[in-house]
């Protein structure tokens, strides 16, 4: 192997890194049609994983691959500065650029203990299963890879039946195989990249091609950021002044017969003093408009919860819905619910965080449901970006999903990941969105097989990596 030369690590680290930064993580918008940052983000990895392969010392390689994960991620850095504990950002960059940095290392191990194509193997494998386990901790999937694909329904079709963990299990092994050929020219493995990547699009092709017709609904959404400030005072005055606020964008929404309106998350807050009042604006709303209502409170009535109120067009009583997974050192003084939502027309409710966990999303699929309302509030430059996640979990999960941020972006997508309609809140006033959405199957293959490749791929690594560590040094 001829030595490479002393930039080399810096240079490639910088180029994945940058790829990485322009593509993956906050980067990209969420609109209807294909675009390209799916592609940049696959190809991303290859320089680092090319140097990699061919570096000799593996602190080097490792150094490389900790350095262009961790660049790529700096992008949520515009979005969450100032708003985030430092600790809590720090953390959601080095730890994904640490499993990142043991996947490329023990690829390389691999590769030179035992075989190029055990290697590419390896390293999908080591890619799926830290981003499983990351999943496990309090920020869920959200650091996933697998978001970088939304912008190609038929790269992540394989959602429906594997979770997101397979699209980071066909990315990781495109990019591995891709950067193997490159070292060792070998055609068997270049045909193992197209054929993965081919295997992949053609199964989301023909999922798109075939699905069938589903009945819509008309989904009206409405949000409205000059509002916010209002959130924070506990007075019934300006509690009500929201209320009203959207009830009156609601009944708009209600007469170009939208059946299902969708507020943002915490919208006011709501406290027994003025609870009636408020809930009646919107019962009234609702059984005039004949549409179900969802919208976000700062519950007060103890204990203290996020809260989506749900109002019946037939006038039954209000139910609310606890937000389950609370944004840690932001939501501390809220109790995290431990009960999902669904209607008997097999619409879920989810508050903006809870999407980032499809663990949780799955242990609703047995109810089959078929579409999603979600009320959200984001931090304006990562709307794109945290709607993907939602959008992602309905491709999982089979629903179609309407979520209403503030501070972010208005959108209907439905159960095969296609963005129907799409609408930023920033500017000021009252935005709405309408827009008809199929409702999805209500379950998926995943549902039943769950999380079974993260499980085979954290095998497969312990299996490659013990063969690597029996094996004896090959030449490459």
């Amino acid at each position: 192997m001829t030595h490479l030369p002393r930039f080399a690590a810096p240079v490639l680290a910088a180029v994945s890194g940058v790829l990485m930064f322009f593509s993956m993580g906050l980067a990209g918008p969420v609109a209807p049609g294909v675009g390209i940052l799916w592609a940049v983000a696959l190809v991303a990895p290859v320089p680092v994983l090319w140097f990699a392969f061919r570096a000799e010392q593996g602190w080097a390689a490792f150094l490389a691959a900790f350095a262009a994960y961790a660049l790529g991620l700096c992008n949520i850095i515009p979005a969450y500065a100032g708003v985030l504990p430092p600790l809590v950002l720090v953390l959601a960059i080095l730890t994904p650029a640490l499993g990142f940095a043991l996947a490329v290392t023990v690829a390389r191990f691999v590769m030179r203990r035992v075989a190029p194509v055990s290697a590419v193997i390896a390293f999908a494998c080591l890619l799926t299963g830290f981003d499983y386990l990351l999943s496990l901790g309090p920020n869920g999937a959200a650091s996933s890879p697998a978001y970088a694909q939304i912008g190609m329904p038929a790269m992540i079709q394989i959602a429906s039946v594997f979770g997101l963990w397979g699209i980071t299990f066909v990315a990781g092994a495109f990019a591995a195989a891709v950067a193997m050929f490159a070292v060792t020219k070998d055609r068997t493995i270049a045909a193992l990249a197209l054929g993965v990547l081919a295997l992949n699009l053609g199964y989301g092709a023909y999922r798109l091609q075939t699905a069938p017709t589903r009945p819509t609904v008309t989904i009206g959404l409405a949000a409205d950021d000059s509002l916010v400030p209002l959130r924070f005072k506990e007075d019934g005055t300006s509690a009500l002044k929201v209320v009203k606020a959207y009830a009156n964008a609601g009944e708009a929404l209600a007469q170009q017969r939208a059946s299902l309106i969708v507020f943002p998350e915490r919208v006011a807050v709501l406290k027994p003093e003025w609870r009636g009042v408020a809930n009646a604006e919107l019962e009234t709303l609702a059984h005039v408009g004949r549409a179900s209502i969802v919208m976000g409170f700062d519950d007060r009535a103890p204990p203290r919860r996020n809260v989506a109120q749900y109002y019946f067009p037939n006038g039954a009583t209000p139910i609310g819905y606890a937000k389950r997974h609370l944004v840690p050192g932001l939501e501390t003084v809220f109790e995290p619910g431990q009960k999902s939502f669904m209607t008997s027309d097999f619409t879920g409710l989810a508050v903006c965080k809870d999407m980032d966990f499809p663990a949780s999303i799955r242990t609703e699929a047995i109810l089959q449901p078929t579409l999603y309302a979600v009320p959200a509030w984001d931090f304006d430059k990562d709307g794109a970006w945290h709607a993907k996640l939602a959008i992602l979990r309905g491709v999982e999960n089979g629903f179609a999903v309407a979520r209403a941020a503030n501070n972010g972006l208005l959108s209907v997508s439905d159960a095969y990941g296609r963005v129907i309609a799409v609408k930023s809140t920033a500017g000021g006033g009252m935005v709405t969105l309408r827009a008809d959405v199929a409702r999805g199957p209500g379950r998926t293959p995943y549902a039943g097989i769950g999380d079974g490749l993260a499980y085979i791929a954290l095998a497969m690594s312990l299996v490659l990596l013990g063969v690597a560590v029996a094996a004896s040094k090959q030449e490459v």
